[in-house]
């Protein structure tokens, strides 16, 4: 702030919040998080992720060279961890929701999605696809085809992460992440929500709050 010239009252009109939000933010009293966060980190001109934790780039974005041509910018974000995905038995789990506006900590990606969301996997059903302790990035307005990882959430409240092959006659086919596991077919009736799976992320992305 002190770089950019910006004071708390300007601060929090650019973001839209009150004075004493700002005031919380500077002081550690409070932290900024999901669009607030990304809001603040855009007028900061620094990386969400650095503002969360004081370490890494500060900048809000990095290059990295490509194979071929010439270097592309790589775009910095966060996505919240709302839930635990607990593999069991079939490669079911429970995920433990958080509230709208609030999460267990940050995973470092950009997503297109203003409503992604990351689950961290516990257990190991899904090995070698979908490790212990990694994270799944659910990008929920994001079209999905055949052979995309879904996110499969049933009126009956399991939940579980499949391949999706199809849907015809108002059924969907599924197949296993772990080939030990057989396919399974359900009623367009039974299912409440399909979000597809966006990306698989090592432990490391993980930031606490």
């Amino acid at each position: 702030m002190r770089t950019l010239g910006i004071g708390p009252a300007e601060l929090s009109a650019l973001i839209g919040v009150s004075k004493g939000a700002v005031t919380h933010w500077t002081n550690g009293t409070n932290q900024a998080g999901g669009k607030r966060l990304l809001a603040l980190a855009a007028v900061l001109e620094c990386s969400p992720s650095w503002l969360i934790a004081g370490e890494g780039p500060m900048l809000g974005a990095a290059s990295e060279s490509n194979v071929e041509g010439e270097a592309a910018a790589v775009k910095d974000g966060i996505v919240p961890v709302v839930g635990m995905a607990q593999l069991g038995t079939n490669g079911y789990f429970e995920a433990l929701d958080f509230p709208v506006g609030h999460g267990d900590g940050y995973i470092q990606i950009y997503s297109g999605d203003p409503n992604a969301y990351a689950l961290k996997v516990v257990g190991d059903s899904m090995q070698p696809r979908i490790r212990s302790g990694e994270f799944v990035l659910i990008e929920p307005n994001r079209g999905f085809v055949s052979g995309d990882e879904v996110l499969v959430k049933t009126v009956d409240g399991r939940s579980m992460i499949k391949v999706f092959m199809y849907r015809r006659d108002g059924e969907y086919r599924l197949l296993s992440v772990n080939d030990a596991h057989p396919p399974t077919t359900l009623q367009e009736a039974e299912i409440e929500i399909i979000h597809p799976v966006g990306a698989i992320l090592k432990g490391s992305r993980y930031v606490e709050l």
